[in-house]
């Protein structure tokens, strides 16, 4: 599916009611994490409409969020407004982030990298290594694929394996996403230099 297909299929989820993955449910991997670290700088990729990204704020943490869907940022501003919180939030493809500079303490990514082609995960892992400040943390969640598994999307072992290539492995919780799905959270820690 093109990049403008996926676009007007996200924006029209977010037209047509809550999308089943905005659960307004900031989940307690990210309430772990921001109870045992300071606040910093947090990137959240895929920010939909803005739950984690208040979380975020609402504990001192600089906030800037990207999602895919112009309907979705347009919530979250909303949201962020409403609760007297700034952030910087935009619409970009979590390929590219144009628009986003600096390094970050922290990148949040809850279902994006795991829907990406072998190309769109290359272009991520590039943005990742020119985001993540050294020693910093990536935690991602996604759906889990074994391999040779006919689930078109999802992160498999050799997946994760080539991601602990780049980055150190500090955590990992497999579950399932309702009865049907198996899923799993990751903590990625960025190495020194």
């Amino acid at each position: 599916m093109t990049g403008l297909m996926r676009r007007l299929e996200f924006n029209l989820r977010y037209l047509l009611g809550k999308p089943r993955w905005d659960t307004g449910i900031v989940p307690p991997e990210v309430e772990a994490f921001v109870g045992s670290h300071s606040p910093g700088r947090a990137l959240d990729l895929g920010c939909g409409t803005g739950t984690n990204l208040l979380y975020l704020a609402q504990h001192g943490w600089q906030v800037v969020g990207v999602d895919f869907s112009r309907l979705a940022v347009q919530a979250a501003c909303k949201r962020l407004r409403a609760a007297g919180l700034m952030a910087d939030v935009r619409v970009d493809d979590v390929t590219r982030l144009t628009g986003v500079q600096d390094e970050y303490n922290y990148i949040l990514d809850i279902g994006c990298y795991h829907q990406l082609s072998q190309d769109g995960r290359k272009a991520y892992q590039m943005n990742l290594n020119r985001l993540l400040a050294p020693g910093s943390v990536w935690m991602i969640y996604g759906h889990y694929r074994e391999l040779g598994s006919s689930l078109g999307h999802g992160l498999t072992e050799d997946d994760i394996n080539e991601l602990g290539g780049i980055l150190d492995l500090q955590q990992r919780v497999d579950g399932q996403e309702g009865a049907q799905r198996p899923s799993v959270w990751l903590w990625f820690k960025r190495r020194e230099p």
